[in-house]
């Protein structure tokens, strides 16, 4: 009985997020009207969580990320694994931190999605989008005159990191800057993997880990203006496990 209740209770919890986020999303025209991703606008139909929507348009959705990617740009390219609606492919181009996105999106209405957000917001020729990264993402890269001493690579597909980022990808990507989300704690018998890909990472590399703290709502009105449990809601990326990311950087680019 216990166990149905608190599943009752995740379900009810999950269900207020999203409509609280929707509406925060709506009431902000989709658009982000705060953070250096200010002015982009964002539909809806990707399959990414619409209880994220909200958080994006206040400009708070991974807010350590975002400032991790300012601080270190800019770049002429940023590559995004996992471009999901284009949030960080689109939000880097509006920010004026790079000259170019390139996406890699497994799923087709992902990839459509973030086709129609780059038309809405006038982004269209300097987006180029593919399928999913794999061991010849290095050759399609090369191909579209991508230099990795001038460029960030982002990467969140959800515990594919281990099995995409090889040795061999790795390595066409030396160089770049490199932000990879981790998903080992999810994966069962994941205890390993981080410590594998750390070990592919190419001579030079230098590596840290990011982890996710509370966003920083204050002085955003529309978060303000609500309840405490909304407003804890709103602002949350309901994650399962505290998010981490794997910083890579080389202290010569180009290395």
């Amino acid at each position: 009985m216990a166990k149905l209740v608190e599943a009752l209770e995740k379900a009810i919890v999950k269900l207020r997020r999203k409509r609280v986020s929707r509406r925060l999303f709506e009431r902000n025209g989709g658009e982000v009207r705060y953070g250096p991703f200010k002015g982009l606008k964002l539909s809806t139909g990707a399959h990414t969580s619409a209880g994220n929507l909200g958080a994006k348009t206040c400009g708070l959705y991974e807010d350590g990320v975002i400032a991790e990617i300012m601080s270190m740009g800019p770049y002429q390219d940023v590559v995004n694994f996992g471009a999901g609606d284009g949030y960080f492919s689109l939000g880097v181009l509006v920010a004026g931190v790079a000259e170019r996105s390139i996406c890699f999106e497994l799923n087709a209405t992902g990839r459509e999605v973030v086709e129609r957000n780059a038309k809405i917001n006038g982004l269209s020729d300097r987006v180029l989008i593919f399928g999913a990264a794999d061991d010849e993402t290095g050759p399609t890269l090369a191909g579209v005159g991508f230099d990795p001493s001038r460029a960030l690579v982002l990467c969140d597909i959800d515990g594919g990191e281990f099995p995409v980022l090889t040795e061999k990808l790795l390595s066409d990507l030396q160089g770049a800057i490199l932000i990879v989300e981790l998903h080992d704690k999810l994966i069962a018998g994941g205890e390993s993997l981080r410590e594998e890909l750390i070990n592919r990472l190419p001579d030079g590399a230098q590596h840290r880990i990011l982890k996710s703290a509370p966003p920083d709502w204050r002085d955003i009105p529309e978060i303000e203006e609500m309840t405490d449990y909304d407003r804890a809601l709103a602002s949350t990326d309901g994650r399962k496990l505290l998010g981490e990311w794997l910083i890579v950087t080389y202290e010569d680019p180009g290395v």
